[in-house]
This record gives C-alpha cells, sequence and structure tokens, in this order.
C-alpha cells in the first residue's frame, strides 16, 4: 500500500512536468526563434561593418552656404554648423561630426574713376570626425570667389564748344546730336553748335538769323527747334522766331510773337502747340500768353496770367495742364497758376511755401513736380513736391547747397540729377534726389563750377552740361564781374564797359535799377 502511494506521487510529479512542457512549448519554440533572428543580425552586422566594412567614413551633406558681397567696410563672418549623427548596435557605435565654418572677406580689388570693383571671397571648411573602431578625421575646404563691379558717378571733360557762351539753350535732337545755339559772350551770338556724342567733338552748324540771349525754345514733335524772343546785340527785346531743320542744318524765320519777349519760358502741349507765358519788356513784366501752331506757323493770343511774372518755370503736368511757379515782379513770388489748353484759362493754384525766381522745376515719374532752389532775399536750398491730383505743396528734404539758376534733370532711373548754380559762390558741386527715399546726395563735382549754363540727357542716359558762367573774364572773355539774366553785367555798385557800352548798376542782387547808354 505504502509502494503504491509512493509510485503515485512519483507519477503524478512527472505528470506535472508533462504537462508544465506541454504548456510552455509554444513560448520556447518562440523565443529560440527570437534568439536565432537576433543572433542572425547580430551575425550580418558584424560581417557588414566589421570584418567586410571597405574603408571609408560615413559622410555628412552640408546645404549650400550663402555669400553676400559688401563694398566697405571690411567684414569678416563666421557661421558653425555642428551636426551629429549617431548609429548604434550591440557590437559597434559610429558618432560622426561635421563642423562647417564660412569666412566671408571682402577686399576692393581695383578702383578707377568710373568703378568700384569689389571681390568676395568665401572659405567654407567642413571637418568630419568618425569615431569607430579607428578614427579618422577629414577637412574639406572650398573657397568662392564673386566679384561685384558697381559704377561710381563721375564728370569728364569732353570736347570745347567753339564759342564760350551763357544765356544760351540746348536740346538732344531725334539723332542723338545736341545743338547749342545763341547766348552771349560779351556781346549775343547768333552761332550755332552740334555735339556729336560719338566722336565728342563740336561743329559749326547754321547760324541764327538773329542773335539771342535769354530766350525761350521748344523741341517741336517734328523734330524741329523753335526759338522765341530774348534781346539781341542791341539790347532791344524781341518777338521774332526761329526753326532749325536738322535735316538741312539751317533756321527760317517762322510767324512773330504778338508781344516782344525775354525771360520767358516755353512749353510744348500734349497737342503739340507752343505754350509762352510770362517775361520781360523793357520797364515791366508781362501776364501775356501766346500758342504757337506748327501746322500753321502762326501765334495766338491766349488767357492771360493772373499775375505777371519773369523768371518762372513752366512744366506741363501729367494731366495734360501747365503748372507756372514763382518768378518776379517788383518782388519774388510764390504764387502758382494752372493753365488748361481745353479752355485757355489760368487759375490759380495752391501757393508754395517760399517765393523764388530763377529756381528749377521737375515732372517726375511719378506725375509730382519737385521744384528745387531758388532766389530770394537769398538763395535757397528748401525743396517742395506739387502733386498734380490733391493740386497742394508738400515740403520735402532740402539740399545740401543753396543754389539759384542751375539745372535740374530728371534722369533715366528716376533720380533728378541738380548741377551747378550759384550760392554764397558760382559752384560746381552737384547732388541727386532720390524720389522713393526723399533723400539727397553729395556725388562727384564738375570740374568747373557754373551757372547759367544747360544740362542735356543724351540717348545714353549720360549728361551733358555746357558752357555757362564762373564770374571770372576767362569764362566769357569780355565779361566782367557776376552776369545774371535780370541785371546788368557789373559787380555790386560798380561800372565797367562791354565794347562801347557802358552799365551803371545799384547793389546786386536785390536791387535791380540799372542804366545803359551808348557812346
Amino acid at each position: 500500500m505504502v509502494e503504491n502511494q509512493g509510485y503515485s506521487e512519483f507519477a503524478m510529479e512527472n505528470n506535472r512536468a508533462n504537462k508544465w512542457w506541454h504548456h510552455r512549448r509554444m513560448k520556447i519554440i518562440c523565443i529560440s526563434f527570437i534568439v536565432v533572428i537576433i543572433f542572425a543580425v547580430t551575425l550580418f552586422l558584424v560581417l557588414k561593418f566589421v570584418i567586410l566594412a571597405p574603408n571609408r567614413l560615413e559622410t555628412t551633406t552640408l546645404l549650400p552656404s550663402t555669400t553676400t558681397s559688401v563694398l566697405t567696410p571690411l567684414t569678416t563672418t563666421a557661421i558653425t554648423t555642428t551636426t551629429t549623427t549617431t548609429a548604434t548596435t550591440s557590437l559597434t557605435i559610429t558618432i560622426t561630426t561635421t563642423t562647417t565654418t564660412t569666412t566671408t572677406i571682402t577686399t576692393t580689388t581695383a578702383v578707377t574713376a568710373s568703378t568700384i570693383t569689389t571681390t568676395s571671397t568665401t572659405i567654407t571648411t567642413t571637418t568630419t570626425a568618425a569615431t569607430s573602431l579607428t578614427t579618422t578625421i577629414i577637412t574639406t575646404t572650398t573657397t568662392t570667389t564673386t566679384t561685384t563691379t558697381t559704377q561710381q558717378l563721375e564728370w569728364i571733360n569732353t570736347g570745347s564748344m567753339i564759342q564760350a557762351r551763357t544765356g544760351h539753350v540746348a536740346f538732344v535732337l531725334n539723332n542723338g546730336k545736341v545743338l547749342v545755339t545763341g547766348g552771349q559772350s560779351g556781346d549775343r551770338l547768333n552761332s550755332t553748335e552740334l555735339y556729336d556724342p560719338s566722336t565728342g567733338m563740336w561743329i559749326a552748324t547754321g547760324d541764327l538769323n538773329n542773335a539771342r540771349s535769354d530766350f525761350a525754345a521748344a523741341i517741336l514733335t517734328n523734330g524741329k527747334v523753335l526759338v522765341t524772343g530774348g534781346h539781341n546785340a542791341d539790347g532791344d527785346y524781341l518777338n521774332s522766331t526761329e526753326l532749325y531743320d536738322s535735316t538741312t542744318g539751317m533756321w527760317t524765320a517762322t510767324g512773330d510773337l504778338n508781344n516782344a519777349r525775354f525771360d520767358h519760358t516755353a512749353s510744348v502741349l500734349t497737342n503739340g502747340k507752343v505754350l509762352v507765358t510770362g517775361g520781360y519788356y523793357y520797364d515791366r513784366r508781362i501776364n501775356s500768353s501766346e500758342l504757337y501752331d506748327p501746322v500753321t506757323e502762326i501765334w495766338t493770343i491766349t488767357g492771360s496770367l493772373n499775375e505777371a511774372r519773369s523768371g518762372h518755370t513752366a512744366s506741363v503736368v501729367t494731366n495734360g495742364n501747365v503748372l507756372v511757379t514763382g518768378g518776379y515782379n517788383h518782388n519774388q513770388l510764390k504764387s502758382a497758376e494752372l493753365y488748361d489748353p481745353n479752355t485757355g484759362i489760368w487759375t490759380t493754384t495752391d501757393s508754395m511755401n517760399d517765393a523764388r525766381e530763377y529756381h528749377r522745376a521737375s515732372v517726375l515719374t511719378n506725375g509730382k513736380v519737385l521744384v528745387t532752389g531758388g532766389l530770394n532775399d537769398h538763395a535757397l536750398k528748401n525743396c517742395i513736391l506739387y502733386d498734380p491730383s490733391t493740386k497742394t505743396w508738400t515740403n520735402t528734404t532740402d539740399m545740401h547747397h543753396v543754389r539759384w539758376d542751375h539745372t535740374a534733370s530728371v534722369l533715366t532711373n528716376g533720380k533728378v540729377l541738380v548741377t551747378g548754380g550759384s550760392g554764397s559762390s558760382f559752384l560746381n558741386n552737384v547732388e541727386l534726389y532720390d524720389p522713393f527715399t526723399a533723400t539727397w546726395t553729395t556725388i562727384a563735382h564738375m570740374n568747373h563750377a557754373r551757372s547759367g549754363h544747360t544740362a542735356s540727357i543724351l540717348t545714353n542716359g549720360r549728361v551733358l552740361v555746357t558752357a555757362g558762367f564762373n564770374g571770372v573774364s576767362a569764362a566769357l572773355p569780355y565779361w566782367c564781374g557776376l552776369y545774371s539774366a535780370r541785371y546788368s553785367p557789373c559787380d555790386p555798385q560798380q561800372c565797367c564797359c562791354i565794347e562801347n557800352l557802358f552799365y551803371i548798376s545799384t547793389p546786386y542782387p536785390f536791387n535791380e535799377t540799372s542804366i545803359r547808354f551808348r557812346f
């Protein structure tokens, strides 16, 4: 009985063991399979990355560097990027670190009167360090060089004119040449010259029928040049007008003005007609206006200015109206008027902040009109903008220098180039106005100080400045002292003799009384 009991207990234990194995058999099989897979993967990795691995390192791809070119000053910029890549297995751990340093060095390699050449060198250094069973460091250096050339504004001398002159006019013809005519150089001139931009040379062309200075001129839509009024060698005021034909090189007389005048304006309207306004006639300013029809070659009277004036400006604005500003009539004027070609009537518009004469007005590419400088009790440097859409004036940034009797030209890039004129002395400085930032920048000076000159924008974008007066006899051989269109050519409270004309003047330029007689 005891033996049977013992056997029974053994059988029960053995049966329990069989049941345990039976219940856990699937788990054991799964674990064994996983162990086999792990072993196989480990063996594969060991073969691939340790035993059979080629003698190379992991590579890191870098983003392209950005090169910035700076004109001045010399700058160095260092950019460091650190990339860490970690790969881990049961047998091998690889850590890769990449450091990139970019240095930008800007140097000026060539400087000329017209260009500044700047070279920007970017050096990119890539350092890769990999740690595996062995440590290897590889350094790669890439150098990128960028050269930037910047145009530098400059003035250069070109061919000299045949005749020194001031009080003349200049126009760019359809053939690209520049026509300069009239003016004075000790006497009124009828000579005319042509400048050829391709050769830089001047040649004589047909003379005016009447010598004249301080006249107004306009280039017509047919390419001909119309000159009007002025005064001649005898000091007489003219009503004659002439046309220049560039195809023949000749001047021909055309219809006379109804009123002789000088120091007036001439504007080509959108309908092709020419509007002449204001001016001076012996002892008085005039307010009359006239229209010239190129088809009939006849002048007709149109509406009169509300205020007589000379030494003013006239600008054709974007809507076709003509804006007249400032001038002189016993005193400098700050009033402004608008002419409507459709009605032939002048209406007053918003007045300028300061009275002025011998200022300049430029129609900007945005349609606004920029008025610069001028003469009041003193030379001015303030500038104002007229908006034709609102018919109001607003202040803008002042020029760096006071000036009057200067030039103001709208360049092909929309900026306004102001040259020379008179201030405390005759000026050779030049300023550039940027309408987008409303700022003035002083740029390269002209080689010669001058006022009463002209500035013409050539077809190649360059600006040609011609003649003028600089207050010394070398500029105009027969003249002494100071000159403006309204005053005698003598120094303040001085007498001088010019050929056979004798002048006596009172203090210049604020009292215009002068006496002249011939002997």
